[in-house]
């Protein structure tokens, strides 16, 4: 896997996180939606800049793998439903196992 799939990958994530208050219907718990909306389009647009770049060097990375394990943590802070709280935790470990991957090179 390249580092520009892993880096679409993250941002299918963001995507994800974006659009989850309306899947899981918690768009009136206001600071649970805003903290999501947020999170995930910051972890969208931080994996869209981060296009085809590899490295520690790579802030975006970095940036997008702490979105991740904020996102380990958002059930634990918000109520959601066990769907949500399942999916929110797998695709925070997967945020961070992707962005981790991409701060090193292929070729090593």
């Amino acid at each position: 896997m390249t580092m520009y799939l892993k880096n679409v990958l993250s941002a299918c994530m963001g995507l994800w996180f974006l659009v989850s208050p309306w899947v899981f219907g918690f768009e009136d718990q206001t600071n649970a939606f805003f903290a999501c909306v947020l999170l995930g389009s910051v972890q969208f647009v931080g994996s869209l800049l981060a296009l085809g770049k590899t490295g520690k060097q790579v802030w975006q990375n970095w940036l997008c793998l702490t979105i991740g394990a904020l996102f380990i943590l958002f059930p634990n802070v918000f109520h959601v439903g066990l769907m949500a709280y399942f999916l929110f935790v797998v695709l925070g470990f997967l945020t961070i196992l992707v962005n981790y991957a991409n701060l090193y090179a292929d070729e090593q």
